[in-house]
């Protein structure tokens, strides 16, 4: 997938109680939606605990800072963080539903939907916009049958190793395979422990991360979607090698964030970025700590 966004990996479980009511008389429109956003500087809407309201700004910061307050940067993983916020800080049904048609009308909108179908399906938290993400999804199945992927046709057009993308490409699909079914906990475990010894043997062979060169930029996150569903000791391994893939344009940089507060979460018990949901237990980092990781990693 190209661009992992906030909170994606936990659609199904981050989201509090909703009650679909106006968070004030603000209201967004299609056309003029990227630079609402940006200008916007919502109060706390009594029925949204102070947790929920913290986090709605957190995205709604972190969308500011990653577009770099210009609308003509917004792209899928902003608009999805967007409607993600409104349902945190429980926007008007009309706003939210402004939010969802910017984020389904986004190029590459089919894949976040295919991949992460059951979550979407089993969280009644999306009801108000079920109809229209149930027709969405109609589209996106349809395009997906007519279009197979065709590794050959995308290494000859991209000019990258057949063999690679190819094994790369099936590493992705058994990373997604089993994960938001009931199986998740033998089967998916079982391809998990897969993937990860052949990451190890690709990152043995070529010396550095597996990102937009070698695979383009379809598969620039599948050796890190890997490492993210790993345990701490290959976190801990990765986490350099994934720093320096950031930095030298190989993956983007919000899949770094996720990787920072998983492991950190896991060994210290608080993250920095808040992309982990509150399932994990990870508490925030205070302000001295996320100053001095974002420094050390040198990223806001």
């Amino acid at each position: 997938m190209k661009k992992i966004i906030f909170l994606l990996l936990t659609v199904g479980t981050f989201l509090g109680t909703f009650y679909c009511k106006a968070q004030n008389s603000v209201r967004f429109d299609y056309d003029n939606f990227e630079s609402q956003v940006l200008a916007y500087n919502p109060n706390q809407n009594s029925n949204v605990s102070k947790k929920d309201f913290d986090y709605g700004m957190m995205i709604l910061n972190e969308t500011k800072t990653a577009t770099k307050n210009r609308p003509e940067n917004f792209n899928l993983a902003d608009y999805f963080n967007v409607f993600i916020a409104f349902l945190k800080l429980e926007e008007s049904n009309e706003n939210i539903k402004i939010a969802f048609e910017k984020f389904k009308n986004a190029n590459g909108s089919c894949e976040y939907c295919i991949t992460f179908e059951n979550s979407l399906n089993k969280n009644p938290k999306f009801d108000v916009v079920r109809a229209e993400y149930d027709k969405k999804m109609e589209e996106c199945k349809l395009i997906s049958t007519q279009k197979n992927f065709d590794a050959k046709e995308y290494s000859l057009k991209n000019n990258l190793d057949y063999n690679l993308v190819q094994q790369i490409y099936q590493i992705d699909s058994n990373d997604r395979k089993y994960r938001d079914t009931k199986d998740f906990l033998t089967k998916q475990k079982e391809l998990d422990n897969q993937n990860q010894k052949i990451i190890n043997e690709l990152h043995k062979k070529y010396k550095t991360y597996i990102g937009k060169s070698l695979v383009g930029e379809k598969f620039e996150s599948v050796m890190w979607a890997v490492i993210q569903h790993s345990n701490i000791e290959m976190m801990e391994k990765y986490l350099p090698v994934v720093h320096i893939a950031v930095k030298e344009k190989e993956l983007s940089s919000i899949p770094l964030k996720m990787l920072i507060d998983r492991y950190y979460g896991l060994k210290y018990g608080y993250q920095v970025f808040g992309s982990q949901s509150s399932d994990f237990g990870f508490k925030m980092a205070d302000e001295k700590k996320r100053k001095e990781i974002k420094l050390k990693y040198g990223i806001e």
